[in-house]
């Protein structure tokens, strides 16, 4: 794939919210020589411009945070206490891995007892702590590690080519960057393009506040990493979307309902053009979508995802097929004559 080592570098590449620098140094680079201007907004948002001959803007948006830690308070004995940014359950971090962001990268675990002494207990937020092995608050402080400084999982990047799959952290929503460079690259478009990728979505979708004001989009897209959760003890009625067949396009999600007009055309463009794909309704999630439409002059919008297995925790699990075919169906909606509504 010639994506396939971009996309590791996007997995590995820490982003918590409000800390996205890394992320958009890495998508800067990749986008470069491909798009007519590129650029930053205060608040943290990088925009990628491609001009085409019509005055029509449309904006693609694809978040660069990730769901991570932040250290809130440090022991005596050099243990962090954290909290969460982003939704995390606490009982799917134990033992895991985590880099802590100081002067430099700190390498630790977040604490757990181990089975001889632990009690079956319920968790919260407030009963984890990262260990870096430290001794002291004093030798943690000299580390550049206070309250505040932020935590990601550390987790390599795997493809597996036997099961088509790639693991890895961050695909919520390195996903949907990728899918978003990988387009900015490829399509030739009519009308002007806005690829935003955006900050701080995790943490109440502020970026794509800021980013549509600034905008005005007269149609817009959300590219998602999504929930897959085909998996065993989940009946077939409530898998949000399932891994293998293709892109979901959103009807519905908890924030947003997809104007009709535009998700028949997104689905016949997918019929028309024989791409797999699967529509999702989640009505407990939400994306940038939710405040893309009812900001700036208000705006239609669709949201293309790539199903992914166990978003929100340290590691998920993503099909290789699902993301070609994501890329293909944007691609395709982007060079045709998009629904534009009335002026």
């Amino acid at each position: 794939m010639r994506w396939l080592d971009l996309l590791r570098e996007l997995s590995i590449a820490p982003g918590p919210p409000g800390r996205e620098d890394e992320v958009r140094s890495l998508i800067e680079r990749e986008i470069a020589a491909y798009v007519d201007e590129a650029f930053t907004d205060p608040f943290g948002n990088l925009y990628a411009v491609k001009r085409g001959s019509s005055e029509k803007k449309v904006m693609i948006a694809a978040h660069m945070d990730e769901v991570a830690l932040m250290t809130r308070y440090i022991e005596e004995n050099g243990f962090l206490r954290v909290t969460n940014l982003g939704g995390l359950n606490p009982t799917q971090l134990l033992a895991q891995r985590v880099l802590v962001h100081g002067k430099k990268k700190m390498r630790g675990v977040i604490g757990t007892l181990p089975v001889h002494v632990s009690k079956d207990e319920k968790l919260t937020m407030d009963d984890l702590y990262v260990d870096i092995g430290a001794e002291s608050r004093e030798q943690v402080s000299s580390m550049g590690i206070r309250p505040g400084t932020v935590i990601t999982f550390d987790v390599p990047f795997i493809y597996q080519e036997e099961t088509g799959t790639v693991i890895g952290k961050a695909f919520d929503d390195r996903l949907g960057c990728l899918v978003l460079i990988e387009v900015l690259k490829a399509v030739k478009p009519a009308v002007t393009i806005y690829g935003v990728f955006t900050s701080q979505e995790e943490r109440g979708m502020k970026g794509a506040t800021v980013a549509t004001n600034r905008v005005q989009p007269d149609l817009a897209f959300v590219l998602e990493g999504t929930i897959a959760s085909d998996v065993p003890n989940v009946p077939p009625h409530k898998h949000v979307t399932e891994l293998g067949r293709g892109p979901a396009i959103r009807v519905m999600d908890r924030t947003v309902i997809v104007q009709e007009k535009l998700l028949e055309y997104m689905i016949n463009i997918a019929e028309e053009n024989k791409i797999k794909y699967q529509l999702q309704l989640s009505p407990t999630s939400g994306t940038d979508a939710a405040e893309i439409s009812i900001r700036g002059k208000g705006a239609p919008v669709g949201i293309i995802s790539v199903p992914s297995r166990y978003i929100h925790t340290p590691s998920s699990l993503a099909k290789i097929g699902d993301i070609e075919e994501t890329i293909k169906l944007l691609s395709l909606l982007l060079e045709s004559n998009l629904p534009f509504p009335p002026s």
